[in-house]
Formats: structure tokens, sequence, C-alpha cells
């Protein structure tokens, strides 16, 4: 597969923030990729290059590019070596991944594949539906003067996404309602999801548990916690009441089991080992302990997070390992621990759907993607209609 043409423009993402939209033509025919930027970031994620010197620096290797490669992974890998740092500061993990995914997706249309069968062909995974994570009310960094946890997920009990949207719709009109009568004008997040006027991590739980007896259908909450943002001085400070780790465990067990939650991810910041491993051994067998800041999709982490029982769950996110490949190495190695996977979005995001496709190709467990009512996170969901119905015919 012989890359003929390199073309890359900067775009904005839905923060309204420069971002990377990459063009290759591989044997005559045409891949493109956008990718999105983060805002609560683990410190290990690769190192995202200015989209503006991201342009001056392709016009310096786009010569050495313009060559045959046999694989995504010799493709990856050469990129990998030409940038030459470990957390990809040279050419920048936002650069590397939209490169990465554009030849995914030219390398599927040469082979007369769907970006997902590619995917699980390389993969060596089957094909599955995921859950649809849906972020309905947000805090946290994502959300002004609102709720201490970064995200309240809304969760259909079903891995059919014509189902999930129907029901989040269902729900959305519901919770619009609620939050109008309650708090009067409607806020929204970073991510499309609203927000709400409180310090009470409680409160966005009990609105959602309020919202889903009002609707059809069986769904579960989940949270994302982001607990790295609100941690000061090894204690934790939610909203003015500061909590040691046995505290905040004590607190999740609680939220646990009064509003049946699936998923609780980072309930600890991300270098606090001893919080996971004790959530684990309370929690782990009831609820998916998930890793995200504490893992950032890195093999290396994720065998560390194995070795101490720290997570039974993980996000996977390609922009924070920076290529295509990598993500998918992180991924398998999850699920060869039977660790459940969520592919996810970030708070910057662009009209990009891959992750749909990436998610499905690996058989993910979960598809985080935002609030539906944001463009940008709905396209994610709307590809994952679009893969339903090609993988039932």
């Amino acid at each position: 597969m012989k890359i003929g043409q390199v073309n890359l423009k900067i775009i904005n993402d839905s923060r309204k923030e420069p971002t990377l939209e990459a063009e290759l033509v591989v044997d005559g025919v045409q891949g493109a990729a956008s990718v999105p930027s983060g805002k609560s970031k683990g410190s290990n994620e690769v190192f995202v290059l200015d989209p503006q010197a991201v342009i001056q620096k392709l016009d310096e290797i786009k010569p050495k590019l313009i060559r045959d490669f046999n694989s995504l992974e010799e493709f990856d890998q050469f990129l990998i070596q030409l940038d030459g740092t470990p957390k990809k500061e040279n050419l920048g993990g936002n650069l590397i991944l939209a490169l990465s995914i554009a030849f995914v997706r030219a390398w599927a249309k040469l082979q007369n594949l769907e970006t997902f069968q590619l995917i699980s062909k390389i993969s060596k995974q089957e094909t599955k539906l995921p859950l649809c994570f849906f972020n309905l009310i947000e805090g946290g960094v994502h959300a002004e003067n609102s709720l201490p946890f970064q995200e309240y997920l809304f969760i259909p009990q079903t891995n059919s996404p014509k189902e999930s949207l129907n029901m989040v719709g269902e729900f959305i009109k519901a919770l619009a309602e609620y939050e109008h009568e309650e708090f009067g004008k409607l806020k929204m997040g970073d991510e499309g999801g609203f927000t709400v006027p409180s310090k009470d991590p409680e409160i966005g739980l009990r609105i959602l548990q309020e919202v889903m007896g009002k609707i059809t259908g069986n769904a579960k909450s989940g949270l994302d916690i982001a607990a790295s943002t609100f941690l000061e001085n090894d204690s934790y400070n939610v909203s003015g009441k500061i909590m040691d780790r046995d505290d905040l465990i004590s607190y999740y067990q609680l939220l646990a089991v009064n509003y049946q939650l699936l998923s609780i991810e980072d309930p600890f910041a991300e270098n606090d080992w001893e919080g996971f491993e004790k959530i684990m051994t309370n929690l782990g067998e009831k609820v998916w302990i998930v890793g995200d800041d504490l893992t950032t999709t890195n093999v290396e982490s994720i065998k560390l997070a194995y070795e101490r029982n720290a997570v039974n769950a993980v996000i996977i996110k390609p922009n924070q390992i920076g290529s295509v490949t990598e993500a998918i190495n992180a991924a398998v190695l999850a699920k060869s621990y039977g660790w459940k996977i969520i592919v996810s979005h970030r708070s910057g995001e662009t009209m990009d759907n891959f992750i749909a496709d990436f998610a499905a190709g690996l058989g993910a467990d979960g598809l985080k993607s935002g609030c539906p009512l944001q463009q940008e996170r709905l396209v994610k969901y709307r590809r994952l209609e679009e893969i339903e119905k090609i993988w039932r015919i």
C-alpha cells in the first residue's frame, strides 16, 4: 500500500479550539480523520503538539511518508520511530493519531471492508455492539458551579444502539422538563449534558434515578468521578468535605447500593494505587471499577493495574496513546485479563466517528461519547446504529 498524498488542515473542535484533520491517499484511495483533545487528562498521556506547529512539522516529514507500507502496525511504528520520544513530543500524538486513523480508513476501503470489520480483523476480536454510556449530567472541570463528580451516566441495558438512542431521547425530554422545573434556565457542560447548580454529589444520581422511573426500558447509572481533580494533600476535598480513602470507599459503597451503579470510573487519583486496590476489594465483585487517568490506554500501566488488582474495567481513548495500533494492543491486553473495556471520546470532540467503529471492531463492552444533544457526540452513536444494521444483515 503506497501513500501518494498527505494533507493536513486545522479545524475547530466542539469547544471551538483548534485541532487537526488529516487526509491520506493510499493506492489512489482517500482516507480522512480528525482528532479530539481532552480537558481532564492523565499525566501519562501523550503530548499534544500545537496544531500550527504540526503543519510545519508535516512539511518536514512528508517526503518520508511517500512510500509503501504493508500493514497498519508497520505504518504506526514508522511514525513512532520517526518521532523518537517516549511521549511523542516531536511529532505530537495528535498528528500520529490523525494519520493512523486516516490510514485505517483508506486500507478498509481498499479491502472493501467497513472500518469496524478491519479493526476486528487486525485485533482478532469478534465484533460486538457495546452498551451506550450517555453523559447526561455534568460536573467537575466540565461544568462551572456544578457537581463535584465529572459525569453522571445514563446506561441503557441493551446492546442495540437504536434502542439505546430511543431510550435516551425519551430520557432527555423528561430530564429537561425536570431541570427546567427545579432550576429554571437549562445550562450545558462541555459534552452537551445538563449541569446542576449544586455541590452535593448525590443530587445528580437522585435526578437520574427519579427520571429513570418516568421512562420505559431497563437502564443503570454510572459515574466518572475524576478524583484527581479534587485531591488535596493526600485527602479528597468533595465539595468542602475532606475525606480519606476509607471515607471515600464507604461513600462509594453507599452510592452503589442506593443508586444501582453499574460503573465507577477514576474513583481515586491517578497515582493513588492503594485507593484503587481497596475499592476493588470492597466493590470489585459488584461494580465495574474503571481506570482512565490511572491507565491512559497504556500497555505498561494496564499490566501494572492487573498485577495490583486495581481495576476490573478500563477506558480506551486512542488519543491518550497516539496511534491505533497501540490502542488496539491496550484493549486486547485488558480483554485478556477478563476486564470490561469502554471506548471513549474526549471533551473537545470533532465530527469524526471512528471510535464507534473502533468499539464495535474490538468487541468493546461500552462506548462513551457524551450527550447526544451535541452533534459531535451524536455522530458516534449514529454510526453505531449504522453498524448495527450492517452487522445484523
